[in-house]
């Protein structure tokens, strides 16, 4: 199955599409890869931006990936037929009737900390395209992803920290924040 078409149980509820921010103890190109490794397997697919060279440009600390899952015009509902079938039918016996994701760009954005550390970021962005009822279906994709890096990163002891979910960043600076990545990437 392809990013385009990747679906979800509407029935079932996704949560929150929140990213997190981690401290590793790799080097901020290697934490990179690894969010973008388990975001992979998750089903997402790269952007072709290449965020590094823009941020290098910038003179920016930040190194910097993004991945993308979901249709726009697919994540739309199909129809009263198709609804009432979701409504009435066990969807998990049926998978053609699952939803299909809202477009969800995630960037995964690190830098160098003191001590040999790094931050890292993993965020979904919501495009705001297609059917906004279908947004929260990357949700449990990127925490499965989180908890990927997570695991790694333990597993070679290289794991610090985990803050809290997060929806967002607002600092400017930051590729993950929404202002920032819209610049980058030019639109969501």
């Amino acid at each position: 199955m392809s990013a385009d078409d990747a679906r979800f149980l509407e029935l079932q509820h996704q949560g929150a599409l929140t990213g997190r921010r981690l401290v590793l103890r790799f080097t901020p190109a290697d934490s990179v890869q690894l969010g973008v490794d388990q975001l992979l397997a998750q089903g997402f697919v790269r952007r072709e931006e290449d965020l590094d060279a823009s941020l290098r440009a910038e003179g920016s600390p930040w190194t910097a990936q993004a991945v993308r899952i979901g249709d726009r015009g697919k994540s739309w509902r199909r129809g009263i037929v198709a609804d009432l079938l979701e409504d009435f039918v066990p969807i998990d016996l049926v998978p053609g009737l699952r939803r299909a994701i809202a477009p969800t760009v995630v960037v995964v954005a690190a830098r160098a900390l003191p001590e040999a550390q790094t931050e890292l970021f993993v965020v979904p962005l919501s495009t705001r395209k297609g059917d906004p009822t279908a947004g929260f279906g990357a949700a449990p994709l990127v925490r499965t992803a989180i908890a990927g890096v997570r695991t790694v990163a333990e597993e070679a002891d290289a794991f610090v920290s985990a803050d809290a979910p997060i929806a967002g960043v607002s600092d400017p600076q930051n590729p993950v924040s929404r202002k920032k990545a819209t610049q980058l990437l030019g639109s969501l």
